[in-house]
């Protein structure tokens, strides 16, 4: 029997969301960019019925593996199956809300992995209540070092797993030996 290989990634898709909002965890304040400073504009293109952005500098963002590491796995799969409509939504947020690439980026990627959670950090931001970076927020070295642990554990499991299936062996058989 073939098991898709999809099955061997549910542990990492599952395994590391749990660590990007550890209680106790530093957060890291940012300021926004006025709107003075920012000259540049998303517009809605009529024709072609797309956001598109005006200057150079809004089509640069981080890349995939930045999604990956802010905020996991769910995000990330989104962000490469569906390119075009992920650079509309964040074209869309950006324009909406007055916010730079990074910022939106960051802002669709949270929205991406639990839309309640953020959609209750929005209402509380535009109440005046704490205002999350979305950017900076798990890139710090010590988070860093944490996600590529845990995450190495549960691919080891996962491989493991993977081998002991495809073997006919049990998973503890290892521990015989020692």
């Amino acid at each position: 029997m073939q098991i898709p290989h999809i099955v061997f990634l549910l542990p990492l898709l599952v395994g590391t969301e749990g660590f990007n909002n550890a209680p106790g965890r530093k957060q890291i304040k940012y300021s926004r960019v006025s709107a003075s400073s920012k000259l540049r504009m998303v517009r809605f293109d009529q024709s072609q019925e797309k956001w598109v952005p005006s200057a150079p500098e809004d089509r640069v963002g981080y890349g995939p593996v930045g999604t990956l590491l802010r905020v996991g796995p769910k995000p990330f799969v989104i962000r490469i199956t569906n390119i075009d409509n992920y650079d509309q939504g964040v074209y869309k947020l950006m324009a909406n809300e007055n916010l730079s690439r990074m910022e939106a980026q960051g802002n669709f990627d949270a929205y991406l992995e639990n839309p309640n959670d953020w959609a209750y950090q929005y209402f509380k931001e535009k109440g005046g209540g704490y205002k999350k970076d979305y950017v900076n927020d798990g890139m710090d070295p010590k988070s860093l070092v944490f996600k590529g642990l845990w995450s190495s554990l549960i691919l080891a499991l996962a491989s493991r797993g993977a081998y002991c299936y495809s073997t006919g062996d049990y998973f503890y058989d290892f521990l015989k030996g020692i």
